[in-house]
């Protein structure tokens, strides 16, 4: 007798694997968000569209600020890679510039952070303190390996104000420069923002 696979299922048929509850709550959540914006995302909602039970959300995620900074750091992680294959051989300031560039072109690319921005433009500022850091700390060390010397409060400093200018522009995309148009805000980013990294001297 032969070993039965399933009524309907070939032999050797491999089974799609379900996304974990983690990873279907912050799909969820950026959809949530894409269409709500933060004010009009609630738990309850974020759960139907998870197909969660409350209870499980809530195991996973306590409350509605830890679940949208995961949302941030995953976008944050997301953009550390893009920007590792780019960066090769770039002087400090043209990977500050290209910081700006793909920073400023993946968060108008999405409709979460795209709406969160329209919606409610100082929430980025008011985000948990350990986000911003590691979100500026990631960039000082790519700023470090491609030959920086400044002090690190300096470069601290530097890629705060870069992250500000890129959510001012970010918060109001009517604005003079088109942000959808990547040559115009390559070319922004090295008339102004390379200007904010200023070299040691010898």
């Amino acid at each position: 007798m032969t070993a039965s696979h399933g009524v309907g299922a070939p032999p050797g048929a491999a089974t799609a694997k379900r996304p974990s509850p983690s990873r279907r709550i912050v799909d969820a959540a950026r959809e949530v968000i894409a269409v709500h914006g933060i004010p009009g995302t609630s738990m309850d909602l974020i759960a139907k569209q998870a197909h969660v039970s409350r209870s499980t959300l809530y195991r996973i995620f306590p409350n509605r600020d830890q679940l949208i900074a995961r949302v941030v750091t995953i976008e944050i992680r997301t953009l550390r890679r893009r920007l590792d294959k780019a960066i090769v051989g770039f002087t400090p300031q043209q990977t500050l510039v290209e910081v700006f560039v793909l920073g400023v072109e993946q968060a108008g690319a999405n409709l979460a952070v795209s709406n969160v921005l329209a919606a409610e433009p100082e929430y980025f500022l008011r985000m948990p303190p350990w986000i911003w850091d590691i979100l500026i700390q990631g960039v000082v060390i790519r700023l470090r390996n491609s030959g920086a010397e400044q002090p690190y409060a300096e470069l601290c400093a530097v890629v705060d104000l870069m992250l500000r200018i890129a959510g001012s522009l970010l918060s109001n995309p009517s604005g003079a420069l088109d942000i959808t148009d990547i040559a115009a805000l390559r070319a922004y980013g090295q008339k102004y923002i390379a200007r904010l990294l200023v070299p040691v001297a010898d």
